[in-house]
């Protein structure tokens, strides 16, 4: 399903910085998208070829936010959509880009594809020593849920579980 570009995101935290626009991300994206995973040690570490699926499989979605002023890709978000129950798997901003919200346009898109194709939910695991994803996916609206220990390794690491719940969840109940 072809997603359309969001509107230009304007950053925080950061004067002068220039806009950001939110886009299905393509595979001449991927070396950007590998290069900021690897400055990201607390994503999630996937290979090449893992990406290189999430682009054609109809059952994810994969966004990359991208600088307007260069077409520089300084973030990314891949999201599995086979349910409506959606899982937020991976999101990491380039570190010369974060704390200029970059991530919660990243997640503000998640959440609007959410709500457009009905999904119910989204969950999130998060490390427990993550405490700016932690922060990103309260300030987003998803609410604790529990706790997965010795979930992660490398190093071994406890999961604390979020959830989104969409419009669409809330009106039903």
């Amino acid at each position: 399903m072809e997603q359309p570009k969001s509107k230009p995101q304007p950053p925080n935290n950061s004067e002068g910085a220039t806009p950001v626009t939110i886009r299905p991300a393509a595979a001449a994206d991927l070396v950007s998208v590998l290069a900021i995973e690897h400055d990201s040690p607390s994503a999630a570490q996937w290979k090449n070829s893992d990406y290189a699926k999430a682009l054609n499989e109809p059952t994810r979605l994969f966004l990359v936010a991208e600088e307007e002023a260069d077409n520089r890709v300084i973030g990314f978000l891949v999201a599995s959509t086979a349910t409506e129950e959606w899982e937020l798997e991976n999101i990491a901003v380039s570190p010369a880009a974060r704390r200029r919200g970059i991530g919660r346009a990243l997640m503000n898109a998640l959440i609007q594809q959410a709500q457009h194709r009905g999904a119910l939910e989204i969950r999130q695991e998060v490390r427990v020593s993550n405490s700016a994803a932690q922060n990103l996916g309260r300030s987003a609206g998803f609410l604790p849920e529990g706790r997965r220990k010795g979930y992660y390794r490398n190093p071994r690491e406890d999961a604390l579980l979020f959830k989104y719940l969409t419009r669409t969840r809330q009106v039903r109940t």
